[in-house]
């Protein structure tokens, strides 16, 4: 306990008056607990929403023909499955529609997605007495989806330049799994070890030591307790999705 407050009062004594954007990105990566330390006592909130709607808007761009010819192969096998012989131009505007859709819908579903998530684990940390006020917990979390977005634009760009469009993230474990010889459910889990999910995790807990005040070690385990917890949900749900998707091939 003494340890912790040591190290709470020497990066206190460390915080800048004031960080450009350039250092606060800088921090997310290489000091993020000046980065939380700094947005604790001045949350920000409109800049890296920004910069994730833009990040996430991007990838859905980037993406956006190898949506558009899976989503012709869904329109068609709905229709076929359906008993409706869909016309073509039909199935190609539907799946245009669908696939500038995700783009635009990309920032606001970011945000939606920022909401939620904040609540959810503020209340989740509340349990380990973290401090009360919203705004600096939104602003921790802006920055630390900054981290999924940019592996999702990564991720985007192996797409377009290969073409090879993936069920999961390239830099997840699941990239090296062949999806015939393992089941869907450990598929699924594997496609959670991912290199910017794990550091998004690793943040948590780091935000809720500098931002929230939570003891250390506390905040760590809670964040890996979560973490085992959504691997373990998101492994199920793509067993489900994978089911479901069968159904119409």
């Amino acid at each position: 306990m003494y340890e912790n407050a040591e190290t709470s009062k020497s990066i206190e004594e460390a915080i800048p008056e004031r960080m450009n954007i350039f250092q606060r990105l800088g921090s997310l990566l290489f000091s993020p607990k000046k980065l939380f330390s700094y947005t604790a006592k001045r949350p920000t909130l409109l800049f890296p929403l920004i910069v994730v709607c833009i990040l996430r808007a991007l990838g859905q761009v980037l993406t956006m023909d190898q949506f558009y010819r899976q989503y012709m192969d869904i329109v068609y096998n709905m229709g076929k499955n359906t008993g409706n012989q869909i016309p073509m131009d039909q199935i190609e505007n539907l799946a245009r529609g669908m696939s500038i859709a995700n783009v635009f819908l990309s920032p606001v579903s970011s945000v939606f997605e920022w909401l939620i998530l904040t609540l959810i684990l503020y209340l989740i940390f509340r349990l380990a007495k973290c401090e009360k006020g919203l705004k600096k917990y939104f602003s921790m979390m802006a920055y630390i989806m900054i981290i999924p977005s940019v592996g999702g634009v990564l991720n985007a760009l192996y797409i377009y330049f290969t073409g090879d469009y993936m069920l999961t993230m390239v830099t997840s474990l699941a990239s090296l799994l062949n999806a015939d010889t393992v089941s869907n459910f450990v598929y699924g889990i594997a496609s959670q070890i991912e290199v910017f999910n794990i550091w998004t995790y690793v943040l948590y807990g780091i935000g809720f030591t500098y931002t929230g005040g939570v003891q250390k070690r506390l905040a760590y385990i809670i964040s890996a307790a979560v973490f085992i917890a959504v691997t373990l949900v998101l492994g199920g749900s793509f067993t489900l999705s994978a089911d479901v998707a069968g159904l119409y091939k």
